[in-house]
């Protein structure tokens, strides 16, 4: 992190995914930490339709960016927060813009953007 103020905790990571509907195309985005997957059975509860992970165009109309720079800022659809996102002291995500992030204080989440908090993370199994 040559770049930023400080180090980076690779564990305050995020990533912003967005999902389609199946038979819908309702759009939502879904705040991860990085290492996390969506678990897709969990979004299916909460939303009443399977889930796919949308194409580059789908992520292109919902938050104005490709792939890979989403801010969950920017968005024109739902956002859903993973519980273990919000259990972070601060949060690195996307920004909008591939070559730069952004870091906050996951307090300030709420004073920036509404979202609904859920668990729609799959639970890592390591090797111990």
């Amino acid at each position: 992190a040559k770049y930023s103020q400080g180090d980076i905790n690779i564990e305050e990571t995020c990533k912003t995914i967005v999902l389609s509907g199946k038979k819908t195309k309702q759009k939502i985005a879904v705040l991860l930490r990085g290492r996390d997957k969506v678990n897709f059975s969990a979004a299916k509860k909460l939303i009443g339709e399977e889930m796919n992970i949308a194409n580059a165009e789908e992520v292109k109309e919902v938050a104005g960016v490709d792939p890979g720079a989403v801010c969950p800022f920017m968005l024109s659809v739902p956002l859903f927060v993973d519980k273990h996102v919000l259990a972070l002291k601060k949060i690195n995500c996307g920004s909008g813009d591939h070559l730069h992030g952004l870091e906050f204080e996951t307090a300030d989440l709420a004073r920036a953007v509404q979202y609904r908090e859920a668990a729609l993370s799959k639970e890592l199994v390591t090797n111990a």
